[in-house]
């Protein structure tokens, strides 16, 4: 299946070397940063016991490379700050670190709820062995918490979440102190961070961590709050003098409490200068923010525009009304009437029985479109002196009403047509301004089968399609079937399908894009239909929507289950508003799921038989089996689409 026909400006080849590069460079920095925090989790004590917060950690991700530096960082940092003593954290990363293994592939490790409750349950396991031996069951409790609720958190940090991501970074700096007793190391970080960010509720979170894994009395905390307090006080918040405001408030802080050392005074130092630096590309990075609030100002007052014209383009137009069927009359009666002798006799003396003689051959009028003298009463006929001239005359004022009525139908077509493309592109303005979220890890990933055939083998196919990432976590497939076969239907459905992908790799949302396609089909004239199977899938969880406009049906098939979805509709440019619409179905896709999508000469009971036959689990497989069984008559194209987890 083509991707849109679009030109690529470099080789295929070196396009994939570099992305190649890129993600192998993204996942050596990946497997670093991971295991330098486990290395460092590892050190963080409560009671002078270690924490299973490390080994937790290792289940944050899938089995692969990151799971696997993330269990060496956190054995080699066991090891270090606890040795033999760590026998149990140990093992509890080893044995994570098998079971990221042993259940990859299920359905299990997508449940939130199975790595916090295994990590407990392991924990509980290997910590009982101590209390036979004499040791504290509060110790084994927070141990065991620990391990679920760290499972838990890893995962929320390492998806962003910000309250997650502080607390392990509070951490990972306790950590860092236990590694060198005499030289603060997680001091100095935590002043880095409190220098760079001026978050009161981070300064705290840090301070209480090196101070519950010091056992000792909340004096890191203090140290850290009062120049932070202080700083969200100033009015100016400059960052050299943020920098010294910690240096000498810090510093000055551990004197008073008698826990201040030349080593500390010395990370303290190293630290603020670290935040300073830091504090320079937070500040680039406000500016940025800044520069995104008028960027997003003006694109919302670009939408209020296109909203302010969308309401003064009037949508409908005023019907006819009986005074523009009586014109027609009239019309006739000033051209062949007002020079006839009887004219008074039949407009003034007998208006009524005129009147009601025309009133009665209107209706056939309007149903031929066309008026004879035999459509008239005969006691009309017998005193119309000029009947056949009369009948004449009122055709011609037909034909012009006619025309007349058909214009202002297009014209109330093309201005609502005009108005949907208003209101599309202001919803994406106003929608791009909008600073979206990255979202959350793609829990699934899809797979496409594709089979096609021309009619009679033909080379030229009518049919075309593609599939894309889109916005954020989104992914689309697209199946056009151009009206006819050959050359002319293939280039119909190859642009249509450049439009859609371009419309909606853009960020515009499907309903959005269908209604611009069908407006520019409509005022473009050509009458080239195309109908369109477009599927909107979230990888996060699974579900989708499919959106069908003139399109042969699509069949859904869950275990031996097969439902048949849409109906016959017009397809996109045929009209606008009322039913002119595509049809929406919202399905899901996540236990293993397969929807079939088919052009009209791949569409048929035979089709529906073989799908509920299959019993493979192969998109492609069902995709050639559902071509090769039916005889080539028409453009045929069958897309097979299923998703497995990541």
């Amino acid at each position: 299946m083509k991707s849109g026909g679009s030109q690529r400006l470099l080789p295929k080849r070196w396009l994939s070397r570099q992305r190649l590069t890129s993600e192998r460079g993204k996942l050596a920095r990946d497997s670093i940063l991971l295991a330098l925090s486990a290395f460092s989790l590892s050190g963080f004590p409560l009671f002078g016991k270690e924490m299973p917060l490390a080994a937790c950690l290792i289940t944050a991700m899938p089995f692969g490379l990151r799971t696997l530096t993330a269990a060496l960082g956190a054995i080699a940092g066991y090891a270090v700050f606890w040795g033999t003593d760590a026998a149990a954290m140990l093992a509890l990363s080893a044995l994570l670190f098998s079971a990221s293994a042993v259940f990859q592939g299920t359905e299990l490790p997508g449940r939130r709820w199975f790595y916090p409750v295994l990590s407990a349950c392991v924990c509980a396991l290997l910590g009982s062995i101590s209390l036979f031996g004499g040791g504290s069951v509060s110790l084994w409790l927070i141990q065991v918490i620990l391990a679920g609720l760290g499972a838990w958190l890893s995962r929320s940090a390492l998806l962003s979440n910000r309250s997650a991501g502080a607390v392990f970074t509070a951490a990972m700096a306790a950590g860092l102190n236990s590694l060198f007793p005499q030289i603060p190391l997680g001091l100095g970080c935590a002043v880095a961070i409190c220098v760079a960010g001026e978050d009161a509720a981070a300064a705290a979170l840090l301070g209480l961590a090196i101070d519950l894994s010091a056992g000792a009395a909340p004096v890191v905390t203090a140290a850290l709050m009062a120049p932070t307090l202080l700083c969200q006080a100033l009015p100016r918040r400059d960052r050299l003098l943020t920098a010294a405001t910690y240096l000498l408030l810090t510093n000055l802080t551990l004197l008073l409490f008698g826990q201040a050392t030349l080593a500390g005074a010395l990370c303290i130092t190293a630290g603020a200068a670290a935040g300073c630096l830091c504090r320079k590309s937070a500040a680039g990075s406000l500016r940025l923010s800044a520069q995104n609030r008028e960027s997003a100002a003006v694109l919302n007052n670009a939408a209020e525009v296109l909203e302010l014209l969308c309401r003064r383009l009037p949508k409908t137009v005023t019907p006819a009304s009986a005074s523009e069927a009586e014109s027609v009359y009239d019309g006739a009666a000033e051209r062949v009437c007002r020079c006839c002798a009887r004219f008074h006799r039949c407009w003034e003396h007998h208006a009524g029985e005129t009147y009601r003689a025309l009133t009665g051959a209107a209706r056939r009028m309007i149903e031929k479109g066309v008026v004879e003298a035999a459509d008239f009463p005969s006691e009309f006929r017998e005193n119309c002196c000029h009947v056949e001239g009369f009948a004449t005359a009122v055709n011609q004022e037909l034909e012009g009403m006619l025309y007349r009525r058909r214009y202002r139908m297009e014209l109330s077509e093309s201005r609502q047509a005009v108005a949907e493309e208003l209101e599309s592109l202001a919803a994406y303005l106003r929608s791009a301004a909008i600073r979206r979220p990255k979202g959350t890890e793609a829990a699934f990933r899809p797979v496409v089968g594709l089979c096609s055939m021309g009619r009679n083998g033909a080379r030229v196919n009518g049919d075309r399609g593609a599939c894309f990432a889109g916005p954020v976590l989104d992914y689309f497939v697209l199946l056009c079937d151009g009206m006819g076969t050959g050359e002319e239907a293939s280039l119909c459905s190859a642009e249509t399908v450049r439009l859609l992908e371009r419309l909606l790799r853009s960020g515009l949302a499907p309903e959005q894009a269908l209604r611009i396609l069908n407006s520019m089909e409509l005022l473009s004239g050509d009458e080239a239909f195309t109908t369109v199977d477009l599927l909107h899938i979230h990888l996060q969880n699974g579900r989708a929507e499919l959106y069908k406009w003139g399109s042969a049906a699509s069949y859904w098939r869950g275990g031996e289950k097969v439902k048949k979805i849409g109906t016959d509709t017009t397809p996109p440019g045929a009209g606008v508003g009322g039913g002119h619409a595509p049809e929406c179905y919202e399905l899901s896709l996540k236990r293993g799921e397969m929807l079939v999508l088919a052009t009209d000469g791949a569409d048929g009971e035979e089709t529906e038989a073989a799908i509920a036959a299959f019993r493979g689990q192969s998109p492609q497989e069902l995709a050639a089996l559902l071509i090769s069984g039916q005889p080539a008559q028409d453009d045929m194209t069958a897309v097979v689409i299923s998703l497995q987890p990541c």
